[in-house]
């Protein structure tokens, strides 16, 4: 019977159709892809070898390349391996920015053609991918003729265990109840494969995006599709009725069977939109029954909301959504971000994403309410922190000293400024500020009398408030994400040269000379 109903769908000439139209839209989808990543990884190496000739990745006093540029360049040449590279591969080796061009541009004349060796695993390690799509849009585009209940569209492999298995009807509404049983669980295991086959394009365009598109990205996507399809056909058998759930009783067996619910139509393209959320859906309804569950703590969980990309200055809504196709959809995300990266991967350039970036570990670390007040006091990034609280020198006077004292207390007073989480956590939490009070008894205070006291215990004396809030920015600017930015910052500094520290006087404008006394 089976085979019989085969050879009648593959010779009508409809399913014939349906599977031209499936397999059309799974290789185009994989060609795409694969196509899109042999072109940004042309066109990002091009990029990385003029960044290479235009600014420093070459520190000739350590005699070491950028580590930030390193990660760069290896991202798109890691799985290209070159004659040298595959005769020795010593890094710590000191090599000149020419040598560095000329592996760039092996790497370039390795991949210039389209279906390379790399191209040809990516679309090796995607046929289960293209194999689960394909069978996802025959489930979907099929079935068209199904109306008649004579029809043998549902025949066959339609009637397993999964859509009606464990089903008890009467003998005169067997063939009825039946067909609409497995026509519902196949609508939702349809519904559910679109939801997760747009769920997987986007997650592959975000991975494109990032050059992260490998084999183990297309087959997990396949296997998620999988999951979703199933977990969520599966659900429906057991609660075809949501009504039921929220009544929280048993659920027999003999539900009667009738019209598929919006309700579930929803549910079937959240699943797929949402990988995932079939098992958090189950654990949300049942979670209140079951008490070996671990849960979370969400006392604080308004006061510990991420910090949106809008509120570093110069990005706004369109740069922040091409922002998070990179994966950075927090100001923690952008503050530990490659700079250099950042600048290949968007269209943005170096001195944008540096100052992005400085902004971003600024916020960080002294939080958005007190970053936002920083800003009112000229002070927008790390470096603008990090100047304004360690600009003492050897030849300064001491009215120079005594000027730059004066502004480490008034930023001492901004950086240990209550805040608003700062209060609202202290209220919740169970753990207390301690101070020692006139008495000299330990008592416990609120957020405010706390940053008073801590304000006022640095300020003994002018020159220990200065070298108190010297110190809090050693540590401040002790991390590795600000060292990366730093090196960077010095690197291009240098480039730039002696021009670019000041503007020159309109009497120097235009004069020649080699002799500095009589340019003065």
């Amino acid at each position: 019977m089976q085979t019989e109903v085969a050879a009648q769908a593959i010779s009508d000439p409809s399913m014939a159709w349906t599977l031209v139209a499936a397999f059309s839209i799974a290789f185009i989808t994989i060609f795409a892809l694969i196509f899109g990543r042999y072109e940004i990884r042309l066109r990002r190496l091009r990029l990385i070898r003029d960044y290479v000739k235009t600014f420093p990745v070459i520190d000739q006093q350590e005699d070491s390349t950028s580590p930030s540029f390193e990660f760069v360049r290896t991202k798109y040449a890691a799985d290209v391996r070159g004659k040298d590279e595959r005769k020795s591969e010593d890094w710590n080796e000191v090599r000149s920015t020419e040598s560095i061009v000329k592996e760039i541009n092996d790497t370039i004349f390795q991949t210039r053609f389209f279906l390379n060796r790399g191209d040809l695993r990516l679309l090796a390690a995607a046929l289960p991918y293209l194999f689960v799509v394909m069978t996802g849009f025959v489930l979907t585009l099929s079935g068209f003729g199904c109306f008649d209940t004579e029809a043998t569209c549902l025949n066959g492999t339609a009637f397993n265990l999964l859509t009606v298995g464990g089903m008890q009807v009467s003998e005169q509404a067997s063939a009825t109840e039946l067909r609409q049983l497995a026509e519902n669980v196949l609508t939702v295991a349809a519904i559910t494969f679109v939801g997760a086959y747009l769920s997987s394009l986007r997650y592959l365009v975000q991975a494109l995006a990032v050059f992260d598109l490998n084999g183990y990205t297309m087959i997990r996507q396949a296997a998620m599709i999988v999951i979703s399809v199933l977990a969520s056909a599966a659900l429906y058998r057991a609660l075809p009725d949501l009504s039921a759930v929220q009544e929280v009783v048993s659920i027999e067996r003999n539900t009667p069977i009738g019209e598929l619910s919006s309700l579930w139509i929803l549910l079937a393209l959240a699943f797929g939109l949402l990988p995932g959320s079939v098992l958090q859906f189950i654990l949300v309804k049942v979670g209140s029954q079951i008490n070996w569950i671990k849960q979370s703590d969400n006392r604080f969980i308004e006061w510990t909301r991420v910090v949106p990309l809008d509120a570093i200055d110069g990005i706004d809504f369109f740069t922040r959504f091409r922002l998070e196709e990179c994966g950075i959809s927090d100001v923690q995300s952008l503050a530990t971000y490659n700079p250099i990266m950042l600048h290949i991967e968007t269209p943005y350039g170096i001195y944008q994403t540096v100052d992005w970036i400085a902004q971003a570990q600024l916020c960080c670390v002294v939080g958005l309410d007190r970053f936002l007040l920083l800003r009112q006091f000229n002070v927008r990034t790390i470096f603008d922190l990090e100047r304004a609280l360690k600009q003492n020198r050897s030849d300064d006077t001491d009215a120079d000293r005594k000027a730059v004292d004066a502004f480490d207390r008034i930023y001492a007073a901004v950086l240990l400024a209550p805040t608003g989480p700062m209060k609202h956590v202290q209220e919740k939490s169970t753990a207390k500020f301690l101070i020692p009070g006139a008495d000299g008894q330990i008592k416990e205070v609120d957020a405010r009398e706390f940053s008073i006291w801590a304000l006022t215990t640095i300020s003994e004396t002018k020159e220990m408030s200065s070298r108190a809030i010297e110190h809090l920015m050693d540590w401040i600017g002790d991390d590795l994400h600000v060292r990366r930015l730093r090196r960077l910052w010095n690197e291009i500094s240098s480039r730039l040269g002696q021009l670019s520290l000041e503007l020159t006087p309109d009497h120097k404008i235009g004069n020649k000379t080699d002799d500095p006394a009589q340019a003065d």
